[in-house]
């Protein structure tokens, strides 16, 4: 496949929390200064040993959302860096949920300071109201927003749509005894994730008021390229937009599906580059009639083939 970065525009797809495994990101925080920057950023607003954390676990640590959310913003940043530096021509960015920190940065939004700062305090904040607002979420296979929705009205009004994925795969979450109606009842394929918390949904609804407070003292610049914002599912350029954006994130869908299908739609195509530790959007753009496999990479490949 062509992949000349000087000729074609790409769109950059940051991946969110997904299953942190041991030794992740362990070959990229010390391939030059650039790289060692970001990890000890990481580190020395969260207080966190990062580095120490995804080379040793243990596991039990590495999955909680504190320190899952540096650790994967750190992994897209250094891939963004690395990249940038092969000279891509980046057109759009977008992120899955906490990714969406990564596409702002990588649009010249917010400073790499201010996006450890964000992050660290949108992961204690929805910490904390995990503990208070006990639930957990549920992958619903082979439905689309709509169609869950009728399904949440019918069997378990209390539930929310976390994440609408694509037209065949949507996340609900909310508390455990009504994601376990929802399960018996709703005679669909269903997956519980191993999440610590109903994010996207309105048991964070008590973390809206202070994102919307800590943004507010945050410096966020014009993009200088397309993000597509996750609450909205479309671009936004002003900043107190994207402000408002960040803080109802806690508690509304994840508009995935319209995301993509923005990308999708444009007159000239861009390629789709995913950044993740773990390739794992391909099986969610696979479920887009206009998607095809020829028009996504994986951030390793390119970096591989310079």
């Amino acid at each position: 496949m062509d992949i000349n970065h000087q000729k074609r525009p790409a769109a950059l797809i940051f991946a969110g929390q997904g299953s942190p495994v041991t030794g992740m990101g362990a070959d990229l925080w010390d391939i030059n200064q650039h790289t060692r920057r970001i990890w000890d950023c990481a580190s020395d607003v969260s207080g966190i040993d990062i580095r120490r954390v995804c080379l040793k676990g243990p596991v039990n640590k590495l999955v909680q959302t504190p320190v899952q959310q540096l650790a994967v913003t750190a992994i897209n940043i250094t891939f963004y860096t690395l990249l940038r530096e092969k000279g891509i021509k980046i057109t759009a960015s977008c992120g899955h949920s906490v990714g969406e920190y990564s596409a702002l940065y990588a649009a010249g939004a917010i400073t790499l300071e201010a996006l450890f700062s964000l992050i660290h305090f949108r992961a204690a904040t929805m910490h904390e109201l995990s503990k208070r607002n006990k639930g957990s979420m549920l992958a619903v296979k082979g439905v689309d927003y709509l169609t869950t929705r009728k399904l949440i009205a019918d069997h378990s009004p209390e539930l929310d749509i976390s994440c609408d994925n694509s037209c065949r795969q949507q996340v609900v979450g909310g508390t455990t005894s009504a994601l376990s109606e929802f399960s018996r009842r709703a005679r669909c394929e269903t997956i519980r994730l191993g999440v610590s918390g109903a994010w996207h949904t309105r048991l964070m609804q008590e973390g809206v008021q202070p994102m919307r407070d800590y943004l507010a003292a945050v410096t966020i610049g014009q993009p200088r390229h397309k993000v597509l914002m996750n609450v909205s599912g479309q671009p936004e350029y002003h900043p107190q937009a994207i402000r408002e954006n960040l803080s109802l994130h806690l508690t509304h869908t994840v508009k995935w599906t319209g995301i993509v299908e923005h990308l999708l739609a444009e007159e000239n195509p861009p390629l789709l580059i995913d950044i993740s530790h773990k390739a794992w959007l391909a099986s969610l753009l696979s479920d887009f009639p206009a998607f095809s496999p020829q028009r996504l990479l994986h951030c390793r490949k390119i970096l591989l083939c310079h």
